[in-house]
């Protein structure tokens, strides 16, 4: 698609070519009918008094400058069509227009060089990125300095066109002066706009590379930053991969071996009652028995512990929170506010788990499927029970269904006793009520 910029020197190249033609064709015929005129009225003698110079066979200049004019218009439409992108096509086309104007220069006794203006904008226009476009510029300089009728005749004897013009009655003079002064000023003046044009053209396309660039730039900023981001996301779900593994290992201890090692040291304690307070060697193995169980439920509670490195064991249930919100706005953009009316939350390690997963859950599923701005996370402790309210500005959704991760959320509140609730309107909300044994032991 060809830009504004081109088809506006495009026009102006199409009346610069109709205005060097008319002025040709113009100053050619006007020499011709002057000439037969003189011949026909037998003046001839009083005109060559007169005239420095005369040309030669008018009519014949006349066909040859109607000939070229011909060829100008034809190569300009062959540089306009689509074999235009043929470098040699254009280069030819040149070499013509530019021999075929110095001809009818030569042939007008340099009373009209305007045409070498018209191929000097066409070569601007066409080969402006070619790498022999600055020795065209010379030689249409040059060339165009050497054709000028005021410095040839300084040098060597030529017609002037003033003479056959005086040939004319007063008012006819006064009107041909004037349209071979306004055709000569109009080529000089459609030169002057192309070459305008061009530049400021060249100002756009220089300011549009630089907005694309700096768009660019900034482009290459947000995608380094969003790489940056990426991997960190990468990073921490790694780490919660890693870590959800982790605590189910120890879930999976904790809940077998942990138990079954607790029942054998029940079981042994209840053999010791049995055997009495005599020392006999049944009582001896069963106290050694019931001392190895022991120290294995201690190595196996050491082992859990060193298997769930979570926030909650790092820090309170309040901080981590705070951590896991901290973390999920850096990371996401989104505006997270958080409040508790406790300074201090300390439950058992299953309800603690149990809160900070129902609240990461639910900060999870607000970013990623309801492409929330703010969400809200609320926790309210009051005697026997915690509630947790997590609401967020998203696009919600019309039928409520619940996948995996509500599932999950439901799943570890119906595991504590409590009650939970999902509800969509005007975002996405969700409350749950958990009973609590404000932070009894247990294993």
């Amino acid at each position: 698609m060809k830009s504004i910029g081109y088809l506006k020197i495009n026009t102006i190249l199409d009346i610069m070519l109709c205005i060097s033609i008319a002025a040709m064709m113009l100053t050619s015929g006007f020499i011709w009918i002057v000439t037969e005129r003189i011949v026909s009225l037998h003046e001839a003698k009083l005109f060559l008094s007169n005239a420095v110079n005369v040309p030669g066979n008018t009519l014949h200049i006349f066909i040859f400058t109607l000939i070229s004019s011909v060829c100008f218009i034809l190569t300009f439409c062959l540089r306009n069509s689509d074999i235009a992108g043929y470098t040699k096509v254009v280069f030819i086309t040149f070499v013509i227009e530019f021999v075929l104007g110095l001809i009818c220069i030569v042939l007008l006794n340099f009373n009209y060089n305007g045409i070498l203006l018209w191929t000097f904008a066409n070569a601007l226009m066409y080969l402006k990125r070619n790498k022999y476009m600055p020795i065209v510029v010379v030689i249409a300089m040059i060339s165009y300095l050497l054709t000028t009728h005021e410095l040839v005749k300084l040098f060597i004897n030529i017609f002037d066109i003033s003479s056959y013009i005086k040939t004319c009655s007063q008012n006819l003079q006064t009107f041909i002066y004037f349209i071979y002064n306004v055709l000569n000023l109009m080529t000089v003046v459609c030169f002057i706009l192309c070459c305008i044009i061009i530049i400021v053209s060249k100002e756009e396309i220089i300011e549009k590379n630089l907005e694309l660039n700096k768009r660019l730039e900034i482009a290459n900023t947000d995608l380094q930053r969003t790489n940056e981001e990426l991997e960190k996301s990468l990073k921490d779900n790694a780490r919660l991969a890693e870590i959800k593994e982790r605590n189910r290992i120890a879930r999976e201890i904790h809940d077998t071996l942990g138990h079954t090692l607790t029942g054998l040291a029940a079981g042994i304690d209840a053999c010791i009652a049995l055997a009495g307070d005599e020392k006999t060697p049944l009582r001896n193995q069963l106290d050694l028995l019931s001392k190895v169980s022991r120290n294995g439920i201690k190595d196996i509670r050491m082992s859990v512990s060193s298997l769930r490195p979570d926030a909650t064991e790092r820090l309170n249930l309040k901080k981590a929170i705070e951590e896991l919100v901290e973390n999920t706005k850096k990371i996401s953009g989104v505006n997270i506010k958080f409040d508790c009316d406790a300074d201090i939350l300390k439950f058992d390690e299953d309800e603690e788990t149990a809160i900070y997963r129902i609240v990461q859950e639910s900060l999870t599923n607000a970013i990623r499927h309801g492409n929330a701005k703010n969400i809200d996370v609320l926790i309210k402790k009051s005697y026997g029970s915690i509630g947790l309210l997590i609401c967020d500005d998203g696009i919600g959704c019309e039928k409520l269904e619940a996948g995996f991760g509500l599932r999950h959320i439901r799943e570890r509140v119906n595991m504590l006793k409590g009650q939970v609730s999902f509800s969509s309107d005007k975002g996405f909300k969700v409350e749950a009520m958990i009973p609590i044994r404000w932070g009894e032991e247990y294993d």
